[in-house]
């Protein structure tokens, strides 16, 4: 056997052996990140765990990983050229070449002429591999790796990262279907406005956070005649279209609106109270205009009690009972107005708190 022949093996076995060595980071990698799956509680966190492994056990020195959401996209991404952080941001699409990919793709030198994101510079080595939603074969995102030295990415390492995004993918969609399920139990299924199990996370929130918040109770004037005389499902549609209406009014501002029960709502404004009260009254002139629109036999209007946390009430909680109470006294009142809380309605809405 000449010494050729055995540099020949040597150097099938040095082969071999790096292959071995980049299977078993692959597998560990893959463990590593089963394991810290069970530990993590979103998607987010995930997505941080496994872009850090990728970049520190697998080499790669950027990642990127689009999401597709109601807005958009979600971009998730990791760079050595950003200082390993991990980043994410809004995006509206996944740049054009790469939301075309059906399949894994690595990209050929002649075909990588612009980095991903400005910030980056254009790397030398590129694969790409789209994130499936398997109950219809539909592609709703794509996870993109990056090296700065050419023909990084080998027959194994391509194999690894389609596996990785089967596992991402899975979570993905798994993550949406909490988040679904999540919302709908915050949601009331008729108006498509907030439930009360939600409002009282509003209203622990800016408890804790103490920030500003104006309150309004809306009840529906005369909604047992419009019951009796045009039915039910009449009644429905009114409903929903003061909760799409008051929807409108507060959404510039960062409002929520909750049914807080039968025919009363709760609108959450997050602005100071005298601004407020302006949108209020707003909102009680606009519901006439549901008479008109859908051609209601009877008249459509509300009346709204307000209070505001902390100029007013000592707490988000006793500003809602407040405001409950201003109603009260409008609706003795003649119904169909805004009526501020007084010391009264405030003193009130201590007791039993």
């Amino acid at each position: 056997m000449n010494n050729e022949t055995l540099d020949s093996r040597q150097d099938r076995i040095d082969y071999l052996e790096t292959e071995l060595q980049q299977q078993r980071g692959m597998l560990w990698v893959f463990g590593e990140i089963m394991k810290e799956a069970v530990n993590i509680s979103s998607f987010k966190q995930l997505m941080s765990v496994i872009t850090d492994m990728l970049m520190g056990v697998m080499g790669v020195t950027t990642c990127y990983l689009w999401v597709k959401n109601e807005e958009g996209y979600k971009l998730y991404f990791r760079s050595v050229e950003l200082q390993n952080d991990f980043r994410e941001r809004k995006v509206t699409e996944i740049p054009g070449f790469i939301s075309q990919l059906k399949e894994s793709y690595t990209f050929k030198k002649e075909e990588i002429t612009a980095p991903l994101l400005s910030c980056l510079n254009i790397p030398l080595s590129r694969h790409a591999v789209p994130l499936r939603n398997f109950n219809d074969n539909s592609i709703f995102g794509a996870l993109v790796l990056e090296h700065e030295a050419p023909n990084f990415f080998t027959d194994n390492t391509i194999v690894f990262f389609e596996t990785l995004t089967v596992f991402i993918s899975i979570n993905a969609q798994n993550s949406r279907l909490l988040q679904t399920v999540a919302k709908e139990s915050e949601t009331d299924p008729l108006t498509g406005t907030y439930n009360r199990r939600y409002m009282q996370k509003v209203l622990d929130k800016v408890t804790n956070s103490k920030s500003i918040l104006s309150v309004a109770v809306i009840d529906t004037d005369n909604f047992k005649t419009i019951n009796d005389v045009l039915g039910h499902l009449q009644g429905d549609e009114v409903l929903k279209a003061i909760a799409q209406m008051a929807k409108g009014c507060v959404k510039e501002y960062g409002g929520e609106v909750i049914r807080y029960g039968g025919d009363e709502f709760v609108v959450l404004i997050p602005i100071p109270f005298e601004d407020a009260v302006h949108i209020f009254e707003e909102l009680r002139r606009s519901v006439h205009y549901i008479q008109v629109i859908y051609g209601i036999e009877l008249p459509v209007t509300i009346t709204l009690g307000a209070c505001s946390y902390p100029d007013m009430a000592p707490t988000p909680h006793q500003a809602v009972k407040a405001a409950d109470n201003a109603l009260l006294r409008g609706k003795a009142k003649g119904k169909n107005r805004v009526v501020v809380a007084i010391d009264e309605d405030i003193a009130k809405s201590k007791i039993g708190k």
